[in-house]
Parts: C-alpha cells; structure tokens; sequence
C-alpha cells in the first residue's frame, strides 16, 4: 500500500479536519463511479489515518516493505537521468530528507 499521507496529499503532521477535508476532496474528485480502483485506495488511505489513535498505529505498525511500483512512484516526480541522488531514495524509502 502507498502512504496514506501521499495518498491523500497530506502532511504527516496535518490534523483530523485537514485529513477529512483532503478525503473529501479527493472523493468529489473521482467517485467511485468514474474510477473504483482510486476511489478504493482514497477509503484506504482515509481508514487508515482517519484518527489520532489510528495515526499512531499507523506510524508504530505499519512496517510492509515499498513495493517496486511504489518506489518508481516517488522517485518518478523528480527523475532525471543517472542514478537517483541520496535524499530521492531517503524520501523513496520514507525517510527524511
């Protein structure tokens, strides 16, 4: 699973109304009508951080290794011929820059 941050355009510090306020754009933008696959990820990425509580889970528990579609997608934004610099993998891999 992608980060649920990502996934809604959030910080990792953004509070529970930032966090429904990016949920419920993100589900006006494409309901599950237009695109069930997102629509799904956008109520996974909601469920998982929808809360304090479920915010700290998340940040304790949440240890599944990125994926390779995952990697090419936060390395993507920013690819430039070469090999990715240092703070591309650190942020790749969930670190901080």
């Amino acid at each position: 699973m992608t980060d649920p941050y990502r996934q809604l355009g959030v910080p990792e510090t953004a509070d529970d109304d930032t966090i429904r306020a990016a949920y419920l754009a993100a589900i006006r933008a494409c309901p599950p009508e237009r695109d069930r696959h997102r629509f799904e990820q956008v109520r996974a990425a909601f469920e998982a951080i929808s809360s304090e509580s479920r915010r700290h889970v998340h940040a304790l528990f949440d240890t599944q290794v990125p994926t390779a579609q995952d990697l090419l997608e936060c390395l993507s934004a920013d690819w430039r011929p070469g090999h990715p610099g240092e703070a591309a993998l650190l942020r790749a891999l969930g670190g901080s820059d």
